[in-house]
């Protein structure tokens, strides 16, 4: 028999009693986003009416239960099992299928908590063939270790701390060791521009020595192995990596566990956090103060003295602050935080992370810090990004989180993008989840601040469209924390009473990035939709023209190509590179730079893993463009904007175009300001010139006009 439970108003539970549901009913309820929590063996969901519907249908009326008055507290499991040698070498083919069912449900649940690409089942059949090949690979090879060896247990799928799910395959630990054994279905390691797997078993063994608390504490000796399971593999190393293969991997096993001793202390180990290392937070500090490190050395010294002063407040009379610092573009609020980050992490002391959901400007940040400290893990102690530490730190709707971070401060980048409830699929929103936190950082160590950088009409992205109503809400939940924020944010927050502390001192009026040169006031009035007017876009831009900075248009890349040319010989420093909006359409863009791809990681725009190096220097290239995802937070001197036929002049008004939109615009509350905030990110990115590049496409005629009768000069 099925029932259904109302848990509390915000969830609801399917028990099928040991019945597996067939997959017309589970079709049914991964569609009303009802998922399988495989530690209690039920199903769960939002309570709505959606899913009540669904619950009412699989059980029918008649047999729904009484409401369950309880909160279930299940401390998170970061693994998906832990097996002794001794019984996946007497496992049979059943019993392989419940593990590897195991298996699939664990990894649905983690690659679903907070990564919206991922919905319903994330497990492929190659990875299910690859988990029961491991099984038999390990059943056939180890049998011949001692009795007493086959004692020790292999850990599968085990989330790496402060990351977003990386999972080596498998574990075996011991009292003195961590080893990592990452299995391939191969007959030896690939190695190419589409995969390296000997990158990825370094990776492993640098991320434990690196950053596993427990691993360091302890000082256990890490090891990392690829193991190719294909019958034609042969043994051999590469770059420091031994590959096992079947005719040694019984061999070096049986060695490694020689004279070791069980790893009492596993589940501390398989619990871990993420560590801060002392030794690089001190050489961050040297950078910081050097002036090595860019994007931090301009700030404003009024609002940085501000905020440090609250967090002292903090500390020494054990509160809680809010503290929302908002500013123009350009103004320093990036800078502002990482200071913060500077002044209260010197002698090696972990108090203070900058949080961002900008995976971009984590990338180039962190790139920056590992670059001019020469450790590709250097970064990673100052930038986190917001999935890392939500993995790691928020709850669930299946278990609450009772982790808590090294940190008292965090520092919450474009706070104006935090996700809603929808969005982050936990049940609450993000600005809750880092209050959840903030409670337990509280709770254990005195005092909590959280400091979210606010930037106005910067939101690009579905499910960040709510803005402050969230950080509001928020608020009215937590009635212990105050909150410090200027007049302009302060006005839309209502009902906190003395709670609300209003100091215009944490508002940044004046623009940092073009020599104090602030073009957003121009922006607003030549791409807005509502309140710009011709007549005050042509006065923006002539205050404009009467400062250094130089803003020309073109139809023509062989001019820019030109410019570019003049540019290196005169400011062979400066970095430019081609930005593009979310919503160009390709064959626009293709009038402008024939032959290129702008599609789904396509061969011309930047991507994850490509954005330090870009904003590095590859940009100079001109060979890729760079998406208002990939730009917001940065900066170049010469951002050449590509206008790609997303937003276009029509009869005298900007209206949304293209093909792009179309397939996006039902993601969004409200389109068509998405569409304009990207132009709004866009051209605040420049701190010396900017180039607006036009394609000659009939449809940018009356675009290309406004921009010259505004009176901007043509290149």
């Amino acid at each position: 028999m099925t029932t259904y439970t109302i848990v509390n108003e915000n969830r609801i539970e399917i028990d099928f009693h040991g019945v597996k549901p067939d997959s017309t009913i589970r079709g049914k309820m991964k569609a009303a986003k009802i998922w399988w929590d495989p530690s209690r063996m039920i199903w769960f969901g939002p309570k709505n009416d959606v899913t009540l519907a669904v619950a009412k249908e699989i059980c029918g009326e008649a047999i729904s239960v009484p409401v369950k008055k309880y909160v279930r507290k299940v401390p998170p499991r970061d693994y998906a099992l832990k097996i002794k040698i001794k019984d996946i070498i007497a496992a049979d083919k059943a019993q392989f299928a419940v593990w590897e069912r195991q298996l699939r449900e664990y990894v649905n649940e983690v690659m679903g908590e907070d990564n919206a690409t991922y919905v319903g089942d994330s497990v492929s059949k190659s990875q299910e063939s690859v988990w029961l090949n491991c099984f038999k690979f390990v059943a056939t090879n180890l049998s011949d270790l001692s009795a007493e060896k086959q004692e020790y247990e292999l850990v599968f799928e085990y989330s790496l701390p402060g990351t977003v799910h990386e999972r080596p395959d498998v574990f075996l630990l011991t009292a003195q060791k961590a080893i990592s054994l990452e299995f391939k279905r191969k007959g030896a390691p690939q190695v190419d521009d589409n995969k390296d797997d000997v990158a990825q078993a370094i990776r492993y063994k640098e991320w434990l020595e690196n950053h596993h608390k427990v691993t360091k504490d302890r000082s256990l000796d890490v090891k990392s192995y690829l193991v190719c399971t294909h019958n034609d593999a042969a043994p051999g190393s590469f770059r420091g990596i031994a590959i096992l293969t079947k005719e040694n991997f019984c061999d070096v096993i049986d060695a490694e566990l020689e004279g070791e001793g069980e790893c009492y202390f596993i589940d501390e180990w398989l619990a871990s956090t993420k560590t801060e290392m002392p030794d690089m937070l001190q050489a961050i500090e040297v950078m910081y103060r050097e002036g090595k490190i860019p994007y931090i050395s301009d700030v404003n010294k009024k609002c940085l003295k501000t905020v440090l002063g609250y967090i002292n407040e903090a500390k020494v009379q054990r509160k809680r602050f809010l503290i929302l610092i908002n500013g123009v573009p350009g103004a320093g609020k990036t800078a502002v935080g990482q200071s913060v980050v500077y002044e209260e992490n010197k002698n090696g002391d972990a108090n203070a992370v900058y949080l961002s959901g900008n995976g971009p400007l984590v990338e180039v940040l962190q790139y920056q810090i590992n670059q001019a400290g020469n450790n590709n893990h250097m970064g990673e102690n100052a930038i986190q990004g917001m999935k890392d530490f939500k993995s790691e730190y928020f709850s669930t709707a299946t278990r609450e989180n009772t982790k808590v971070p090294q940190q008292s401060i965090l520092i919450f980048d474009e706070a104006q993008r935090a996700w809603d409830t929808e969005k982050l699929k936990r049940g609450f929103s993000e600005p809750e989840g880092l209050f959840d936190v903030g409670e337990r950082i509280y709770k254990e160590k005195g005092y909590a601040v959280i400091i979210g950088l606010y930037g106005n009409g910067q939101v690009i992205y579905d499910g960040e469209e709510k803005g402050l109503v969230l950080w509001e809400d928020a608020l009215k939940r937590h009635t212990d924390w105050c909150v410090i924020a200027a007049d302009e944010i302060s006005a839309n927050l209502q009902g906190l009473g003395v709670r609300k502390i209003v100091n215009n001192d944490v508002f940044l009026p004046v623009s940092l990035r073009a020599d104090f040169i602030d073009c957003s006031r121009w922006v607003e009035q030549a791409i807005g939709r509502v309140g710009a007017t011709v007549e005050n876009a042509m006065d923006e831009l002539a205050k404009l023209q009467k400062t250094s900075m130089r803003i020309c248009i073109t139809r023509n890349m062989e001019k820019i190509r030109a410019r570019m040319e003049e540019m290196e010989a005169d400011h062979p420093e400066w970095k430019y590179g081609i930005l593009i909006s979310n919503f160009a359409v390709q064959n626009v863009v293709r009038k402008a730079m024939p032959g290129w791809n702008i599609g789904y990681h396509g061969k011309n725009t930047v991507w994850d893993g490509g954005y330090g190096p870009w904003f590095a220097g590859e940009c100079k290239l001109l060979t890729k463009a760079c998406s208002v995802y990939g730009s917001q937070g940065l900066e170049l001197d010469c951002p050449i904007v590509l206008f790609g036929g997303g937003y276009i002049r029509k009869n005298g008004e900007w209206i949304t175009n293209g093909g792009s939109f179309d397939r996006q615009k039902r993601k969004f509350h409200d389109p068509d300001t998405i569409v304009e905030n990207n132009f709004r990110v866009l051209l605040t990115r420049a701190r010396k010139e900017m180039i607006l590049l036009i394609p000659e496409d009939r449809i940018l005629d009356e675009t290309y006009r406004f921009f010259v009768d505004m009176g901007m000069d043509e290149l």
